[in-house]
């Protein structure tokens, strides 16, 4: 469909972006209330699947409701550049952070001890000390440091100019081999075969197959011919496991009550597909070993595909470029193409997109209140008396909960038109 993007409609894709984020930060400790609370005694009983699922996951069911609202207004091209500008925003806190730290170092003169990961360990046994490495979206640089630090020459490209900045300023200090450089990943300027490997955390983040081949492609072009890539998806099951608590402030105790109830999410659905949705403001499409494997296998050689055993949340798919290519842009034949789905908000019974922002914006507004109120709990947990939180008495839950069947009873429809890439 025609999409007529105006200012209205990039202050309303803003807007999106903004209860995207609301959502994943404040739902976790709501979630526990709508399942097992006095008030949800009769929520799930009689009820249809689709009922069910809806309140059960309902963070999942609201930004599908808002994924639909963005693909109505605006083209995969501008979700794509609001969502950069979102990520930036959500990392402005690790910018200062960073910087902070930069500070103290230089004070004191002293050096940080890099940790490395189950990942990185992975990526090391298979590329030699020594080789030329690309990590695209370095952030602060602070896993290129660590690489660095193990014998690696580092490249790292990110889109935000403050983070490169502070990375290499820290990459300056520590006398490390390592730069990073402004720079979009579907858009990437290296010389062909400029690097032994690369490691892509953010893949699924392109909200079109246009995108997505623009990224592998160039990603295929800047390997060497013995190159390894290392590419890393979301994965469904494992979607809300609301990694990003740590930064939003939640005590301990209260993590660790939240992150005990993920395995129950997702569970009137499907446990793994392939999927799109919203999180944290940002587009992601979720991926099972098939479908990633399947969607790579058109511009790189496959040769390892599996679920992170220690940290379940992502697949990891080790790959080896299968040729050359043009440094022509892949383009779609029309506009629908460019889509991975048709995946609309329509409206129905002068239901229109401002309604059910305004609504979706009263649940936010309850979450944040109520994810306080959790907090404190968690604060005063000594006082408890080693009560459940969910023996707190929450006034808002029963308006949550109507506001969650009228935004159910609007009747969004979504549609949904898989793309099958080329081979």
């Amino acid at each position: 469909m025609d999409k007529q993007y105006t200012d209205d409609g990039k202050n309303t894709l803003k807007r999106i972006l903004d209860l995207s984020w609301r959502i994943s930060g404040y739902a976790p400790p709501m979630k526990p209330f709508l399942r097992f609370s006095k008030h949800a005694d009769t929520l799930y009983k009689g009820k249809t699947n689709s009922y069910k699922h809806f309140f059960w996951d309902f963070d999942d069911a609201l930004q599908r409701v808002l994924l639909g609202m963005v693909r109505t207004i605006a083209t995969p091209a501008e979700i794509a550049e609001a969502c950069i500008e979102r990520w930036k925003i959500n990392l402005e806190k690790i910018y200062q952070k960073s910087k902070r730290q930069l500070e103290e170092l230089r004070k004191h003169g002293e050096a940080p001890q890099f940790r490395y990961t189950p990942r990185d360990e992975f990526i090391f046994s298979r590329v030699e000390p020594g080789s030329r490495l690309l990590y695209v979206g370095c952030g602060t640089g602070t896993q290129c440091l660590g690489w660095a630090q193990r014998g690696y020459e580092v490249i790292g490209i990110d889109t935000d100019e403050q983070l490169v900045g502070i990375a290499n300023e820290r990459a300056e200090y520590l006398k490390l081999p390592f730069q990073a450089i402004c720079m979009d990943a579907e858009n990437i300027t290296f010389p062909p075969g400029s690097f032994d490997g690369f490691l892509l955390e953010f893949y699924g983040f392109q909200p079109s197959l246009v995108q997505t081949l623009a990224l592998q492609r160039g990603l295929a072009r800047a390997l060497n011919d013995d190159g390894k890539g290392f590419i890393v998806a979301t994965r469904k099951k494992y979607a809300s496991f609301w990694n990003g608590m740590s930064n939003l402030g939640y005590p301990e105790s209260m993590i660790h009550w939240l992150t005990s109830q993920r395995r129950l999410d997702h569970y009137f659905s499907q446990m793994d597909a392939c999927e799109e949705k919203l999180s944290f403001g940002l587009y992601i499409r979720n991926h099972t070993v098939d479908s990633l494997s399947r969607e790579l296998g058109g511009v790189f050689d496959v040769q390892e595909c599996m679920y992170e055993e220690y940290d379940p949340r992502y697949l990891i798919s080790v790959v080896k470029r299968r040729g050359l290519f043009s440094d022509s842009p892949p383009t779609s034949e029309n506009d629908d193409s460019e889509d991975w789905t048709k995946q609309e908000f329509l409206q129905r019974d002068g239901v229109s997109i401002e309604d059910v922002l305004r609504q979706i914006h009263a649940i936010c507004d309850l979450l944040e209140l109520h994810k306080e109120r959790v907090k404190r709990f968690f604060l005063n947990i000594d006082v408890s008396g080693g009560k459940s939180p969910l023996s707190m008495v929450d006034m808002d839950l029963p308006r949550f909960i109507e506001l969650l069947e009228h935004t159910y009873g609007m009747r969004y429809l979504l549609y949904w038109c898989p793309v099958t890439l080329p081979s």
